[in-house]
């Protein structure tokens, strides 16, 4: 008799995605992803690093790596995008963290330099959103350089405002998040501006 092979169920909190014919396990972080943090903040080039700190931070990868691994799960979110067909398991190649600060939790984010261009931090992000939302936030900021355009055009397609942020030339960007009266989650305009609209985009 030939036994049935039945994977176990995922936790509610892990999901798989297909971005550009290429799989990904969306999930929390976890103590033990400390050593794939560190490979993933390694292998990103120095100047994605410094657009993701608004500056140089010495020992970053090091330091960051050890500060995810041991986020507070009670006041932060931190997700990675692990590659479903790398070549080492529990391979990272992206992840999105925010900071809920009672008045303005704040996100940041960086994805593998050479992960870059299929839509990780895009999946990336709209899985923040949507645990953020669940924990029933109503707002989320973000500062960003001037300089990075692509960032910049990631979170206008997610909803985010933008605002000129003097300090070291950054920009401040701004999601409102609210709750429609059958408590479906929704990403609403701020202050109710009828003519903000939200650009989609539809990842394969």
């Amino acid at each position: 008799m030939n036994a049935t092979s039945i994977e176990p169920a995922r936790p509610a909190s892990e999901h798989l995605v297909s971005l550009s014919h290429h799989s990904y396990l969306i999930r929390s972080v976890s103590g033990s992803d400390e050593l794939a943090l560190f490979d993933m903040f390694a292998r990103s080039s120095p100047e994605d690093l410094r657009l993701r700190c608004l500056g140089m931070i010495k020992d970053f990868p090091r330091l960051a790596a050890a500060r995810l691994a041991r986020c507070d799960r009670d006041r932060e979110i931190a997700l990675v995008a692990v590659d479903g067909e790398g070549a080492a398991p529990s391979e990272i190649v992206g992840v999105a963290h925010l900071i809920e600060e009672p008045a303005e939790p704040e996100f940041d984010i960086l994805v593998r330099t050479d992960a870059k261009g299929h839509g990780v931090g895009f999946q990336l992000m709209k899985d923040v959103l949507a645990r953020a939302r669940e924990r029933r936030r109503t707002k989320i900021v973000g500062f960003i350089a001037g300089e990075d355009h692509a960032m910049l055009l990631m979170t206008s397609e997610l909803g985010f405002v933008r605002e000129t942020h003097a300090e070291m030339g950054t920009v401040r960007v701004t999601a409102m998040l609210w709750f429609v009266a059958d408590d479906k989650q929704q990403l609403r305009p701020p202050n109710g501006d009828p003519n903000f609209e939200t650009r989609r985009r539809t990842v394969s």
